[in-house]
């Protein structure tokens, strides 16, 4: 967020797959999970908490076209 309180460009990256259709917050806001519904995978990306800058681990799970994530 700018100084002026609106939301500002960061980055554009790639979700690691095709098909982006979700993504998450892991709760402790240290990582991002993206669900890429067309490439049945949900890859993880480390989440800078100052910037909010995006970096993919190289983690990433096969899953039937995943839809929603959510933490509880």
């Amino acid at each position: 967020m700018g100084k002026d309180g609106k939301l500002t460009f960061v980055q554009q990256i790639s979700s690691g797959g095709v098909g982006p259709r979700n993504f998450n917050l892991t709760p402790d806001g240290k990582y991002v999970f993206v669900a890429n519904q067309n490439s049945d995978n949900i890859v993880v990306f480390q989440r800078d908490k100052k910037t909010g800058a995006l970096t993919n681990t190289g983690k990433m799970m096969q899953v039937g076209a995943p839809v929603c994530l959510v933490f509880y």
